[in-house]
């Protein structure tokens, strides 16, 4: 596939390509094998983006809607089982494409359709980004009074910045950082926390009453990193040099690292009342600790919100710079967080829930079915001049797991958007027949060759 300027044909490939290679980070174009990467060079970029405060947040709310603790774990496994299988698939997806979200959103949803999607996109990652800064802020705040919160946010939100502007390369380091220091202190804190609760069987033994539905527990489970497993997983994969990497990147980061951070929520919340990592350590007098352990966690997920989102901004507006787009988002999100974003964290979640499983549906149907498990994905340059603005097929599929995410009592709701949304988007492209759309389109292409 090459990598063409979807604006400006008239741009040689060699232009093209040092452009790619330098700060644009590939974001109009598939990443060459020559640029991929290996498990240790992309893993913990992705374990970065999981290690966070906000994941653990998301353990105490599960802890505070479960009975009690092995119901939790239970809507733990299940939801990550939901989420694992998402992200291996469009792991895999992603490294056989070498193309961004964004990108991929082309041939699913259409020109048009792509950019809303991509918005979409760039408006949670600004959530989740905005989250972040106030946290920084706050826990420093909280940890150490004299500090001021938000001039600390404001200076947090610059740096988290300034090493989503450099790369994947230096993502990887600050990752590498986050998980030496979240997992030794993260162990400390549950052995700590289960001596502190009495031991195991005391800690199994907290009992609850004020509880939500199991569904309900589960669809926080979902919700806590589906957004990445649907939007991050392609800006990140594209770099891998084979299928194994992809998967092995995806489970490790999913099936181990992941609900690690949501099981040292779940027990700081039964067992002091408090998720967050850095409050956990400070009842456990850690306080050093504590504060260095919460800046790795929360600097390695925020970097990534910002990565992401330039490249998906830059499939919006498609003759600005990434870094550019780098530097407005990531200002604009550190002024979200210093105005309150961080209030609707919950409402936060239950959106990407019932959102991203129905978004990554259709993208994997559409990989599998339309485009014969990525054998037929066409120029990118036929695709601008050519495809639809928008292609319905595939918005109505998304609708169509949506409504049942909130309509449908039965089962999981995330995992019947899901279903659902895969299901349609299959009926639909044989009923209306998308090959002769890519066949039309190529026939265009050539008549103007």
């Amino acid at each position: 596939m090459e990598n063409k300027d979807l604006n400006n044909v008239n741009v040689t490939d060699a232009e093209i390509e040092a452009r790619q290679a330098g700060s644009d980070e590939y974001s109009q174009g598939a990443v060459p094998m020559s640029q991929r990467k290996g498990f240790f060079s992309l893993v913990f970029v992705w374990i970065g983006y999981v290690f966070t405060v906000t994941i653990m947040t998301a353990g105490g709310q599960i802890a505070l809607g479960s009975p009690n603790f092995l119901s939790a774990v239970k809507a733990l496994a299940l939801g990550y089982a939901i989420l694992i299988t998402i992200g291996i698939t469009v792991g895999i997806i992603s490294m056989k494409t070498g193309m961004t979200f964004g990108l991929l959103s082309r041939y699913t949803f259409g020109n048009l359709g792509s950019i809303i999607v991509s918005l979409a996109v760039m408006v949670t990652l600004l959530g989740w980004f905005s989250i972040n800064c106030h946290l920084i802020g706050s826990i420093t705040n909280a940890l150490f009074p004299a500090v001021p919160q938000i001039p600390i946010s404001i200076v947090a939100g610059i740096l988290m910045t300034y090493t989503a502007l450099k790369g994947v390369k230096i993502m990887n380091k600050i990752g590498m950082v986050a998980t030496i220091l979240v997992v030794a202190f993260g162990i400390l804190s549950i052995v700590l926390a289960v001596k502190d609760a009495g031991g195991w069987a005391s800690l199994i033994a907290i009992q609850q009453t004020d509880v939500l539905p199991f569904n309900k527990v589960v669809t926080i489970a979902v919700g806590s990193v589906v957004c990445g497993a649907v939007a991050w997983t392609p800006d990140v994969m594209r770099f891998a040099k084979t299928k194994g990497t992809a998967a092995a990147v995806m489970l490790v980061s999913l099936g181990i690292c992941a609900p690690f951070m949501i099981l040292i929520g779940i027990i700081g919340m039964l067992v002091y009342g408090e998720s967050d990592i850095a409050f956990i350590l400070q009842a456990q007098s850690l306080l050093a600790p504590a504060w260095f352990a919460m800046i790795a966690n929360i600097w390695s997920t925020a970097q990534g919100n910002v990565y992401s989102s330039s490249l998906n901004l830059a499939n919006i507006f498609t003759k600005v710079p990434r870094t550019t787009l780098v530097i407005i988002f990531g200002g604009v999100g550190t002024i979200a967080g210093l105005l309150g974003l961080y209030n609707y964290f919950g409402s936060w979640l239950s959106f990407l829930a019932s959102t991203f499983p129905a978004l990554g549906g259709v993208i994997i149907a559409d990989y599998f079915i339309t485009y014969n498990v990525g054998k037929r994905y066409p120029d990118l340059k036929l695709v601008h001049a050519h495809y639809p603005k928008f292609v319905w097929i595939s918005i109505v599929a998304v609708a169509a797991g949506i409504v049942v995410n909130f309509t449908v009592n039965w089962g999981i709701s995330t995992i019947n958007a899901f279903v659902v949304a895969f299901i349609v988007q299959t009926i639909l492209t044989k009923i209306f027949d998308r090959n002769k759309m890519l066949h039309d389109a190529q026939t265009k292409l050539e008549a103007e060759a």
